[in-house]
């Protein structure tokens, strides 16, 4: 069985058309499935899986539309 693809967050940024930091983001609000950080000697490193790309879509920038007032 083969291991599966793991990608840095700058490739992801790189693969996307983003921010490095824009990829942070979204690993700290969980949007990237099963992404993981793993312990290394220089300090704990992001590893995501390229299937967590497949289907994934970008949130849409800036804040969301108020709510009218009924």
């Amino acid at each position: 069985m083969g291991a599966k693809k793991m990608l840095t967050p700058q490739e992801v940024a790189t693969e996307m058309g983003v921010a490095y930091t824009t990829v942070m983001l979204w690993l700290k609000q969980g949007r990237l499935k099963g992404a993981r950080q793993k312990q290394e000697a220089r300090g704990p490193v992001w590893e995501i899986p390229a299937a967590a790309l497949r289907g994934f879509e970008k949130p849409k920038q800036g804040r969301p539309r108020k709510l009218e007032a009924a």
